[in-house]
């Protein structure tokens, strides 16, 4: 959901013009981190990693799917018959979702975003990253409470980056000074040209079980590979 994305909205109108070998440059913490091909954000649902088939399968009645994006997850939820709403902060990816045949897009911040109440709210490609830090992660959960029905449901995946401190000896080193590890600086290059950087959080599932029973949800683990994981917030 970030607001600084346009070298993604320039390569996702490329791919669907045809330009479909098009890759995006990674940065994070102002270091190259990877190229990403710009047709994993168009993928098929036989495309998608088991998590996010299961997280799919998982959506319950209407749908809100929170930083759509390039609107994959919300056009296979579509083709199934499930009552999607695509939801994003950047009018690019509204732009890109109408040409792709999403019948219900809003455009807009979450945290500006009051309009019914959804059984589902669905966070996909560490979407609940937006929130930043942990007084943003306690702001969503918050306003999510708002969103959702009664017995309602929120399914996000995130992964822990403590194997980024690994030692040769299996230990972990964290540096004891300074902020939470996972928190990140993303910046993105598309054909020579770079994004306004942009902060994101990657949450330990420890950490989220934390916040979610503070604020007042029961977490549960869905699906974990290595350290990669799906969860389910419900309310207690």
């Amino acid at each position: 959901m970030t607001k600084y994305s346009d070298p993604f909205v320039e390569a996702f109108r490329d791919f669907l013009n045809g330009k479909t070998n098009e890759e995006l440059a990674i940065y994070v913490n102002n270091e190259f981190s990877e190229n990403m091909p710009v047709g994993y954000f168009f993928r098929s649902y036989n495309e998608m990693p088991q998590l996010e088939q299961i997280a799919l399968k998982e959506c319950k009645g209407n749908v809100l799917d929170i930083g759509a994006g390039a609107g994959c997850h919300s056009l296979i939820l579509q083709e199934k018959g499930i009552d999607v709403t695509a939801l994003d902060i950047n009018k690019g990816f509204v732009d890109i979702m109408e040409q792709r045949g999403i019948k219900r897009i809003v455009h807009s911040d979450i945290f500006d975003f009051n309009k019914g109440r959804f059984d589902t709210l669905l966070m996909l490609m560490n979407g609940i990253g937006f929130t930043v830090d942990f007084k943003g992660l306690e702001r969503f959960l918050s306003q999510a409470k708002e969103l959702l029905n009664p017995n309602g449901r929120i399914l996000l995946d995130s992964s822990d980056l403590l194997y980024l401190f690994e030692e040769e000896d299996g230990s972990y080193k964290i540096p004891l000074t300074g902020d939470y590890y996972g928190k990140v600086v993303y910046q993105i290059e598309y054909k020579n040209r770079k994004g306004e950087p942009f902060k994101w959080i990657f949450i330990d599932y420890s950490t989220l079980l934390q916040y979610a029973h503070k604020m007042g949800y029961k977490c549960e683990l869905l699906y974990a590979n290595n350290f990669h994981y799906l969860a389910k917030l419900t309310g207690e």
